[in-house]
């Protein structure tokens, strides 16, 4: 599809019904945190995705499921193992820098905008060189790449919260503890989202 002529698509075909979706970014990037979250299982991910896309679930889950994923992958086919690359960037950790980076680039206010989600994802991959987003991804392909000099790695050491996608604080132990005795002994329950 040339989205310079064709307008985003709102509706997706299976078989021979037509389904209205939400392509609203912020609705992506939920089923997308979904996907990531590694707690829970594939038909409770394929679950959400069903349930925040589609407006009504089709009959055949099993094409809703595929025809919902190259919708998020904005139409391409999802035939590469992408578990082998180095993740560069999260919509979730680095939430706050992609904000600033879009307002900035852009000059859209994420909280205030509806936008499709293949708008988003086009603009997300338009962001500015001179963010603080773009220089976080840059020394994330510098470190996989081994290519970090001495200053940067002290950086990455010093800013590790921020930089690196798989710091666990050294008191993740301690908050685990704490969370158990918060929730009255089971740690498996977290308080819910403000």
């Amino acid at each position: 599809m040339n989205d310079l002529i064709k307008p985003f698509p709102t509706k997706i075909r299976i078989n021979d019904e037509i389904y209205e979706i939400n392509p609203d970014f912020k609705n992506c990037l939920r089923i997308i945190k979904a996907y990531e979250d590694k707690e829970l299982t594939i038909q409770e991910k394929h679950f959400i995705m069903l349930t925040l896309l589609y407006k009504k679930i089709p009959d055949d889950i099993e094409q809703a499921i595929l025809k919902g994923i190259k919708f998020l992958n904005c139409g391409e086919e999802s035939n590469k193992d992408t578990s082998i690359l180095p993740r560069i960037y999260s919509f979730n950790h680095d939430a706050k820098y992609i904000y600033s980076a879009m307002n900035q680039t852009h000059s859209i206010d994420l909280n205030e905008e509806k936008i499709h989600w293949w708008r988003f994802v086009s603009l997300f991959l338009d962001i500015g060189d001179n963010t603080f987003f773009s220089k976080i991804v840059n020394l994330r392909q510098k470190k996989f790449r081994g290519k970090l000099s001495k200053d940067e790695r002290k950086l990455f050491v010093e800013s590790r919260e921020i930089l690196d996608l798989n710091y666990q604080t050294e008191d993740s132990e301690e908050v685990s503890e704490f969370m158990k005795i918060f929730n009255g002994g089971d740690d498996s329950k977290t308080p819910k989202e403000t």
